[in-house]
């Protein structure tokens, strides 16, 4: 039988998989929690597509969120946090919903009203949550402002800072993210010091996400344990 892993690297407890998540993840033993900024299912496009951001003109499998829930659902009932937009349904199973705030409002929305959209909706799924119940839901980072050619890696990329944050309610043990794109949950596992699968479809993106955690494996540049502020 042809395994669905088409390429595999591993870097310190960091664990990358090349190949399509739906296909992976049965063949992987359960996990102790999952943190993911999966496809939306709003059908992105963007002005910007042809940027060195985008290796591809559109975002896989954008057009419903069949393969965000799917994937969720072969997850299994650990604790989960899951990125989205209020522009879709959340995924089966939701709990309570977080917002990221970004700060200033940089985003472009409803060009007939007179704000501008500054936060995005995180969705709680799953049991085993840690932590002291000592914030709201509403949890404030700024976003990854650079461009691609200052370092910006993917055109959603999420900020490690704000990852590592959302890392200090989830159980110790390994963390897995579905949709790794350019490595972003990676690299707050490995300056966390946590264990990491991550599972990236797209080839292009795959390579990035090898070579930002090659670089900091190489660097030791680490929280020590603690999250970002």
């Amino acid at each position: 039988m042809t395994s669905p892993i088409r390429k595999e690297v591993v870097i310190g407890d960091c664990r990358l998989l090349l190949g399509d998540c739906l296909e992976i993840l049965p063949t992987l033993r359960k996990v102790d929690a999952v943190l993911t900024d999966p496809p939306y299912g709003i059908d992105y496009r963007s002005g910007y597509a042809t940027d060195d951001l985008w290796s591809e003109e559109v975002i896989r499998n954008d057009k419903d969120t069949q393969t965000r829930d799917a994937a969720l659902a072969l997850c299994g009932d650990v604790p989960t946090l899951v990125f989205g937009s209020r522009k879709r349904t959340p995924p089966p199973g939701t709990k309570m919903v977080l917002v990221w705030d970004k700060g200033g409002a940089l985003g472009m929305g409803d060009l007939s009203l007179p704000w501008k959209p500054s936060s995005e909706e995180i969705y709680v799924l799953g049991t085993g949550f840690v932590g002291k119940r000592d914030g709201s839901n509403v949890i404030y980072h700024p976003p990854v402002q650079s461009m691609a050619k200052n370092g910006r890696l993917h055109p959603n990329e999420k900020p490690v800072g704000l990852l590592a944050k959302l890392m200090r309610k989830l159980p110790a043990g390994c963390v897995l993210d579905p949709f790794m794109g350019s490595g972003s949950c990676g690299e707050a596992c490995m300056k966390m010091g946590r264990p990491f699968i991550g599972i990236e479809e797209d080839p292009a993106y795959f390579e990035i996400a090898v070579n930002r955690l090659e670089r900091i494996a190489r660097q030791g540049d680490l929280f020590g344990g603690e999250a970002a502020e």
